[in-house]
């Protein structure tokens, strides 16, 4: 099973230099934060790697309500006008109700998995659901009573978007949504930028991809990852996911 962290792999630790006082205001303020320098360097480094070059990545979408995925062999399956037809449906869905197309890696649902590699990002979230990192989550935020977090590894490329909605759930138990970004070389002109809207639908702050950056922000809120344009020649490396209410 790889349900323990490899001991080849450096230990995910916070970087020793962070000031917890000028973030603990933000969220305070705004209800979300960025948090540069999150982790230590070794740790942010082989986090990198794992993105970058180790994942078997799929291409996350939806249909409506159901949430679907394309492995890269099934993608290489169809024929161009298959693909065609494909990306269209996802465009014309988009200009009527939430839709989403990145590239996806489910941490979660494969950290127990038998049959699944250990990767870094399972050891990004054994570490979220260790006692160092809730300790400085709650101090940040304020939280209290047990919390759990899921995480999936998410790459936005060309083509890739997320339209606006606030992560309310049925069960009201996400507190807090968070986005690890481990991007470098990133033009603000690439898109894929984290954007949070007022009542009005008005950009209020947006968060552009970094490196070894976590943005985190109080559920519900209204947000986005911005279009991810044609010339864009690079991707979005990160992680995403929740900070759960437990059930009692």
């Amino acid at each position: 099973m790889n349900d323990q962290p490899s001991t080849a792999n450096p230990p995910v630790e916070l970087h020793p230099g962070l000031d917890r006082a000028p973030i603990k205001d933000r969220f305070a303020a705004t209800g979300r934060a960025q948090i540069k320098d999150i982790l230590a360097e070794e740790a942010a480094d082989r986090f990198y790697q794992c993105l970058t070059q180790e994942l078997p990545w799929r291409l996350a979408y939806n249909e409506g309500a159901n949430a679907l995925e394309l492995t890269r062999e099934q993608m290489a399956q169809m024929t161009p006008q298959e693909q065609a037809q494909f990306q269209n449906g996802i465009f014309e869905r988009a200009s009527r109700q939430f839709q989403y197309a990145y590239s996806d890696y489910p941490a979660a649902q494969t950290i127990s998995n038998p049959d699944e590699p250990n990767f870094y990002v399972h050891d990004i979230l054994r570490f979220l659901n260790g006692e160092t990192f809730q300790s400085f989550l709650k101090d940040i935020t304020g939280l209290e009573g047990k919390l759990y977090a899921d995480g999936h590894a998410t790459c936005f490329q060309a083509g890739h978007f997320l339209t606006i909605h606030d992560d309310r759930d049925t069960n009201d138990r996400r507190a807090v949504a968070y986005v690890f970004n481990m991007t470098k070389n990133w033009r603000v002109d690439w898109g894929a930028a984290l954007q949070f809207f007022d009542s009005d639908l008005n950009i209020v702050e947006s968060f552009a991809p970094a490196y070894n950056t976590l943005n985190i922000f109080r559920v519900p809120q209204g947000h986005a990852v911005s279009f991810v344009p044609p010339y864009a020649t690079g991707g979005r490396f990160g992680m995403t996911g929740w900070f759960h209410y437990a059930q009692e």
